[in-house]
């Protein structure tokens, strides 16, 4: 191998080291905002059709759903006394609140080269509707994740854990600012009295 080469692959590996040192800070440094339970029951209605989302960007693949399918129920679990996994409105029972997601968007920043950072945004609009089908709660939450795109052998790897990590960003925010909305507060309280 030539000194040229050495040279490069030592640039090379050394900027790998610093994004990955980049990378591992801000996740230390991301914090989560607690979240305060509800005293309600509520149904997280899931369709199929939000299940099997696949974003097309260009030649680009981002399978959101499936992903969000998998991690919206755990992180709004915690909030509310019970939470039940429904496929449709309809079969929402005596839940007092009915939470429907649906993809308002989702964006990733273009790729120059193969250790560049990008950035995916996935946006969920969600529609919260008490027992009467009336609206109580309507709001757009964001999850975003930055990682760098990888050659050719670790760029399907990578496209994974930039989905998975918007998508858990974005589910953890959903659980704070419902835990946290004025209305939800509300009618928490009144269903204590």
């Amino acid at each position: 191998m030539s000194t040229t080469h050495r040279f490069f692959l030592a640039i090379a590996l050394c900027c790998l080291l610093v994004l990955t040192l980049f990378a591992i800070a801000e996740e230390k440094t991301r914090t989560a905002t607690p979240t305060q339970k509800l005293s309600l029951t509520a149904a997280l209605v899931l369709t199929p059709e939000f299940c099997a989302t696949v974003n097309k960007k260009k030649s680009e693949r981002f399978p959101v759903g499936k992903t969000a399918c998998a991690e919206l129920e755990p992180a709004l679990k915690g909030i509310f006394t019970t939470l039940t996994r429904v496929d449709d409105s309809s079969k929402a029972g005596d839940a007092q609140l009915v939470l429907e997601p649906k993809f308002a968007d989702v964006a990733a920043t273009e790729a120059a080269i193969a250790f560049s950072n990008r950035e995916l945004v996935v946006q969920v609009e969600w529609t919260v509707r008490d027992q009467s089908g009336k609206s109580v709660w309507i709001e757009t939450v964001q999850g975003e994740a930055k990682r760098h795109v990888g050659n050719a052998f670790t760029y399907g790897s990578n496209l994974k854990h930039i989905v998975q990590e918007s998508v858990e960003d974005m589910a953890q925010q959903s659980a704070a600012k419902m835990s946290s909305s004025p209305e939800l507060l509300k009618l928490s309280a009144a269903a204590v009295k």
